[in-house]
This record gives structure tokens, sequence and C-alpha cells, in this order.
């Protein structure tokens, strides 16, 4: 009982201080005109459904990690070692991000980072925290057979991919109001459960608690219509937690089904990006990410982002199966 009455008050501390720090800094924010820059002038559907809303003040990750980090490491997320190195992942993801984020305020139609050199960087850290992780943690579970693998040294460049895979698609699906946040919040619970039934993992309990709780807090903000929202730098460091998270708890395989959404969204840009590319300019998708596609159909926004919520719970379930197949 007091691992979840810990987790519970790292939860709601977090949250707590996701609303008042939000109350704070997205004020700043709106004065230092840290707003969502003016894109998709390429894209006439995307570029009609941003005109209908105003200019929010972005970056609301700083305080979403920062919060979320100083609660982890007041409840002990810094004592082990698995734990530092999910700091390093958000350090590290969401340095890049902050990058992006203050280059596209600097460079016209608002430039950040060249998505070659951006990913080839999360690549780096991804694989540098591979390197660092022991030996004993280099195990990934095959989801419903019950059986792990032992990568040895495909575990670095696997750990690459899950990380910068699992950022990058968190920041694909941040592009509604809410989404993302309140995919992660849930699906960080879901690992939350995963570390508690696993004596090795439990040093991963404050980091998924007081990061779903930020999640949650910060919804009080962004929630549709949202006043603030993440921009890359709380995409990228809450991507590249919730992947170091999962492999760590020899669940990297397993992310494919409880983050199915961010996968869903990764691929639908995947396979818009290919089609365009190899069928002479035919698309897949009206538009891709897949919630754009959905709310092009003529699906209201706030419908788009509760059903994709639902669609996380759902395979949230299906990770609750792991502990009973482990």
């Amino acid at each position: 009982m007091s691992l979840f009455r810990d987790a519970a008050v790292m939860f709601l501390v977090s949250a707590a201080g996701c609303m008042v720090v939000g109350r704070l800094l997205i004020p700043a924010l709106a004065r230092a005109q840290c707003l969502t820059p003016v894109r998709y002038e390429d894209c006439p559907p995307l570029a009609a459904y941003q005109e209908t809303k105003p200019r929010t003040p972005t970056m609301g990750g700083l305080f979403v990690l920062g919060v979320g980090c100083l609660v982890a490491a007041m409840g002990g997320g810094l004592s082990d070692r698995a734990g530092r190195l999910v700091l390093g992942a958000v350090v590290g993801l969401g340095a890049i991000g902050l990058v992006d984020d203050t280059l596209k305020f600097r460079r016209p139609n608002a430039t950040g980072l060249r998505r070659g050199p951006k990913l080839m960087a999360a690549l780096a850290i991804g694989a540098l925290l591979g390197a660092g992780s022991p030996w004993s943690q280099r195990l990934v579970e095959l989801p419903w057979l019950s059986r792990s693998l032992d990568l040895g040294w495909a575990w670095v460049p696997f750990a690459a991919v899950v990380i910068a895979g699992c950022a990058h698609a968190v920041n694909l699906t941040d592009g509604m109001d809410g989404l993302a946040a309140g995919c992660m919040a849930i699906a960080l619970a879901i690992v939350g459960l995963w570390a508690m039934a696993d004596p090795f993992g439990r040093a991963l309990l404050p980091w998924c608690a007081s990061l779903a709780g930020a999640c949650v807090g910060f919804l009080w903000f962004n929630s549709f219509p949202a006043s603030v929202v993440l921009g890359d730098v709380g995409a990228l460091g809450l991507g590249a937690a919730l992947g170091a998270m999962s492999l760590l708890t020899h669940a990297g395989l397993w992310l494919m089904v409880i983050g199915g959404v961010f996968v869903a969204e990764a691929v639908s840009v995947m396979l818009q990006v290919a089609s365009y590319k190899w069928r002479n300019k035919r698309r897949v998708f009206r538009v891709a990410p897949l919630h754009h596609h959905v709310h092009l159909g003529g699906l209201h926004e706030s419908k788009v982002i509760v059903r994709f919520w639902i669609v996380g719970l759902g395979l949230a379930m299906l990770g609750l199966t792991r502990l009973v197949t482990r």
C-alpha cells in the first residue's frame, strides 16, 4: 500500500505544481511572444485549420518537465541508475526540442531544425542512454508470449530507435488541444503499474507518477480550447521519458501496445510521405498526422481528441494484461 500512497502523493503534488506554475508562466510566455508560429502555408487544409485558432503560447513543456523532474527527484527518482537515465532522456530530447522551438521564432516560415539532423541527434542520445544501461536491463519482453530476449549489443541500436521514435511520435501527436498530454498521462500510468509489479522497476515509479501528474495538471490549461501548448520541448522530452522507462521495464515492444495512438500517428505520416514521393504525389490520407485526417472528415476537434483518448485507454487496458502473462 505504501507504493500506491507514495505514487498518489507524487501524482497530486506534480499536478498541483503544474497548475500553480502554469498560472504564473503562461502570461510570461505570452508577453515574451512565445506563440505558436504560423505554419502549413504549403498545406491549405491545415492552414485553414490554423486560421480558426488564436495564436497560443507555446513551450508549456518547460514547466511540465520542470515540475515533473523536480517532484520525481524529491521522491527519490535519482537514487537509482535507472532514474538518472530517465532524467538524461528528458534533458537530452527536451534540449533538442527547446532549440527547435527557439529557431522557429527567429527564422522565416517557422523553420526549426532540419528533420535529418534532429532525428540523428535524437538517435545519438538514445544510443548513449542504451549504452549506459546495465547489462541486466538489456532484455525485451515479447508481448503475450511470456518470453524475453536478451539483445546483448543489439540493445544499443534498439534503445536508440525506441527513444527517438517515441519522442518523435509524441511530437507528431501534439497537434490538437490536449491530445498528446492526455494520451501521455494514460501511458505513463500503465508504465507506473508495471513498475510497481517489478521489484527492479520500482525506482522508476517516482518518474511515472510525477510526469503523469504533470500531464494532468497541464491539461488544466491545455484542454480544448487550449491556453498553452507543449511545444517541441515538452513533446520530445515526455516522449523520450516514456520510451526510456519502457526500455528499463523490459517493455520496449509493449510500448507499441500502450502507445498505439502515438504509433498510428507516426505511421500515418510515414505512409503519407512515402506515398507522395513514390506514387506520383498521391496521398493515402486527406492530410497527416492521423488526427487531422479524422478532423477533416467532419468530426469536431474536441470529439477527435476525446475519441483518441478512449482508444488510448483501451490500448492501455490491453497493456495491463502484461501483469498476467509475465
